[in-house]
């Protein structure tokens, strides 16, 4: 892969016409059709297709929820980890479950915002379309992601590495969600190929039969010394056969403000953006035909960002090797200088249909869908060094004649196929007058990965001209195949004491070719052969549970993940390198303790682990004229271990009290020359201790008239850069400071409406989330940074 992104994830964009606005006139076109009744988010409802392990729910109708006395004690939901209904607070996994009301609360809207609420969460994020998602330390800057996004049940991030796809994975609006459940830990025997470190899932409300419904949110905020945002959020509930057929109409604009100027483009708080997008959902349960469930969903969301998020830092572009003491110090505010902005847009859209079917003994299931990834990026990257002191500017303008602005075209598309079959148990089901779940199924995807980068030189003087001869680019893409098998059992020894046994065995082909386009960094153009990769893998995971009484349980889990190898595509002028690169894998151990005290008053949850991570891949980064190439390969061994918890309290009624953290020792356990890391070196972007402290008090005024309010502090640890094979242009394994913030929020709700005031990052803290010692401005360095202190309120109203 030919990706210069890849040690910067600097992704841009190409299509950045006017920013859209076309979903609010849809929303509000959508809630004008909602009767005016009480508004209904089911936060625990089932997907259509689930088995019930806790009393069965018809698809579509309002459940009885499995949770705890409002404003009592310790919130508890329902979860799908194992492709089934149990309440997470029983399932033998490290889950983290976000009811959709808690999110809605908390206005936590993307995965960044997610970090202080799950243990051993953390990104690495250089831009809005950009982002690194890590669980329990696995990340050494490689292609693949380690982390699978789900939506529904349908995997909805790209599985190869050509693509970017530890950086472009969909970082999906959270409006309307029935709930976040975030897994830890391997979960590759259920979920596959991309679950090697953990998965996210979305879980979005279903269509509720015979009850219409609604709400309209609209809002604004202002960051400190930035500028201001706003947003506009709807859905509508509408039944349309009673009992049978329901809708569901999902719609969300917001207008992100931006905090970065670039006085050389002559534009202010230039990183602003926006985001959009819709959710149709309808749901079918045939009265002729008792037990069959047909949902169909689609989901589209765009993201656009007019700048780069980068601002200048002092860095060490000249100096790599012996960076001062001031290397992360502001150049001078919130700023970056470039000639030309760098814009972005990503695109992310999944359609599925759900259609299972209960036989009283069992419920098959089949879950058909198509997703895709559409990622276009602009970058000027005139700054970035191709030798201490030297930027690709100053080398090309010596080839050009000129000073030139040196600038960067990506596009990296995705689209997949995916079917899956099942058939599950249903609840109540004994083997030898024991209880006895299991499921087995079978799962197919097909992606088709597209990959383009192309530069252009423009003279400073007239930067819409590009001059001849064109400086080139390069075309990759092929498709990528995988079917596999998979099942699990749980059997009941003792009536508290259970074994659940999970299996996969699963095939992974793959072909890429890539062309090199004219004229001055590749010569003419050249057209390479195609290259193949096959690989196949066998997965377990064994977790045994006890449950001494009802308050307790006690799990362990011996689990096994990987990600799939694929080929590498040859570089021109560099000797050498393998066709292919190997898969990797990993091991993890854990054992957990959950309790609840009190009466439910106060729940204690804290597990231990080590995952032990074999053939590491890594992004390779080869430092030619050309420019920078990435080539995947595999080095050594890797392990993390740690501590992960999450304790609630509920003193009084209204009144939650919640601490959540984790400890993670990361690190390389052998050299690794090819990365540029040592062995006992962390692994990049992960924190050693993260936490954060949460309170919510809910009370009532009167009969009519309720308020709220919220508070978190969280502290991110210190953290490592990435490694740097090349350290003599780009320093590796820069130490980045801790950092705490905190955020505030009171609402106050009367009958159907409700208003709030928020704000985030109360201090104001400026708190690193990438830093890069080039590619800023006359030599200097690039970082990013949380968002500054924002301010802002929301008003919503209920139909």
């Amino acid at each position: 892969m030919t990706s210069r992104s890849q040690r910067h994830r600097s992704t841009r964009s190409r299509r950045t016409a006017g920013l859209q606005s076309w979903p609010l006139g849809f929303g509000l076109v959508v809630l004008t059709l909602a009767s005016p009744l009480a508004a209904a988010q089911p936060q625990d409802a089932p997907s259509a297709g689930q088995p019930v392990t806790r009393g069965k729910t018809r698809p579509g109708s309002t459940p009885s929820p499995d949770v705890a006395k409002p404003g009592t004690q310790v919130e508890q939901i329902v979860v799908t980890v194992n492709k089934r209904r149990e309440l997470a607070r029983t399932v033998a996994n490290s889950v983290t479950a976000i009811s959709g009301s808690t999110l809605d609360r908390r206005q936590q809207i993307s995965v960044q915002d997610l970090v202080a609420e799950v243990p051993g969460l953390s990104v690495e994020a250089d831009q809005k379309t950009a982002v690194r998602i890590v669980l329990r330390g696995l990340n050494t800057g490689g292609g693949g992601t380690t982390v699978a996004s789900v939506l529904d049940d349908v995997p909805i991030n790209p599985e190869g590495a050509q693509n970017n796809a530890s950086t472009n994975s969909p970082n999906l609006e959270t409006f309307d969600l029935s709930r976040i459940e975030v897994l830890r830990g391997p979960q590759s025997s259920l979920y596959g190929a991309t679950a090697e470190g953990g998965l996210i899932k979305y879980v979005t409300n279903p269509p509720v039969m015979n009850l219409y419904s609604g709400a309209l949110e609209g809002g604004f905020n202002g960051v400190t010394g930035g500028g201001v945002g706003g947003s506009l959020k709807g859905f509508a509930n509408l039944p349309i056969i009673k009992d049978q057929l329901a809708v569901r109409i999902t719609a969300w604009n917001e207008w992100l403000p931006g905090y970065v100027d670039d006085p050389a483009a002559g534009k202010s708080n230039s990183n602003s953006g926006q985001q959009y997008g819709w959710r149709a959902s309808a749901l079918w349960t045939p009265s002729v035909l008792p037990g069959l469930s047909v949902r169909l969903t689609a989901e589209r969301q765009t993201l656009i960002v007019n700048n780069a998020d980068f601002v200048q830092v002092a860095g060490a572009a000249v100096t790599p090797l012996a960076p001062g003491g001031g290397q992360l110090s502001l150049v001078n505010g919130l700023r970056n200088n470039t000639l030309l902005t760098s814009p972005g847009q990503s695109e992310v859209g999944t359609y599925y249909a759900n259609v299972s079917y209960d036989m009283d003994w069992a419920t098959v299931t089949s879950i058909t869908s198509y997703a895709f990834n559409n990622f276009s990026n602009h970058a000027d990257t005139s700054n970035q060094n191709i030798a201490a002191g030297t930027s690709y500017s100053d080398y090309f303008g010596s080839v050009y004649g000129q000073p030139i602005d040196f600038y960067e075209r990506q596009d990296s598309d995705t689209d997949k196929f995916n079917q899956e079959l099942r058939i599950a148990s249903d609840p109540g089901t004994r083997l030898f007058g024991r209880q006895f779940d299991w499921l087995g199924g079978f799962f197919f995807t097909r992606e088709n990965e597209a990959f383009q980068q192309f530069f252009d030189a423009r003279p400073t003087a007239n930067l819409a001209q590009v001059l001849s001869p064109a400086l080139g680019g390069a075309t990759v893409g092929g498709p990528l195949s995988e079917y596999a098998f998979f099942g699990q059992v749980d059997y009941h020894l003792l009536p508290s004491f259970d074994v659940a046994l999970g299996g996969r065995w699963s095939g992974n082909a793959q072909r890429s070719q890539a062309s090199y386009g004219c004229c001055v960094l590749y010569g003419p153009t050249l057209y390479l052969p195609q290259i193949s990769s096959n690989s196949h893998d066998a997965l377990y995971s064994v977790e045994p549970r006890w449950r001494p009484t009802d308050n307790t349980m006690l799990y362990g889990r011996l689990a096994t993940g990987y990600r799939p190898g694929g080929p590498n595509i040859p570089v021109p002028g560099v000797p050498g390198i393998p066709n292919t690169y190997q898969p990797d894998s990993d091991v993890s151990y854990e054992v957990g303790v959950r309790q609840d005290l009190f009466d439910k008053h106060v729940s204690v949850d804290v597990t231990g682990y080590w995952v032990n991570w074999h053939n590491v891949q890594i992004a390779s980064i080869f430092n030619t004229p050309a420019g920078d190439f990435t080539v995947n390969g595999n080095a050594g061994s890797a392990s993390s271990k740690g501590v992960e918890w999450d304790i609630a309290w509920v003193p009084v009624r209204g009144l939650t009290l919640e601490a959540v953290g984790d400890y993670a020792d990361a690190h390389l356990d052998v050299d690794a020359p090819g990365l540029g890391g040592a062995r006992g070196d962390a692994l990049p972007y992960v924190p050693v201790m993260s936490g954060s402290l949460n309170a919510d008090y809910n009370w009532h005024i009167d009969d009519k008239t309720a308020a709220f309010v919220s508070g978190s502090w969280s502290f991110v640890g210190t953290r490592y850069t990435s490694f740097s094979p090349t350290p003599a242009i780009t320093s590796s394994h820069v130490p980045l400071p801790a950092y705490a913030t905190g955020s505030i929020r009171l609402g106050l709700s009367r009958g159907a409406y409700r208003g709030e005031l928020y704000v985030n990052n109360i201090s104001n803290v400026l708190a690193f989330t990438y830093y890069s010692n080039t590619g800023g401005a006359d030599q200097t360095g690039q970082a990013t940074f949380i968002q500054p202190r924002t301010i802002g309120m929301l008003l919503r109203a209920a139909f």
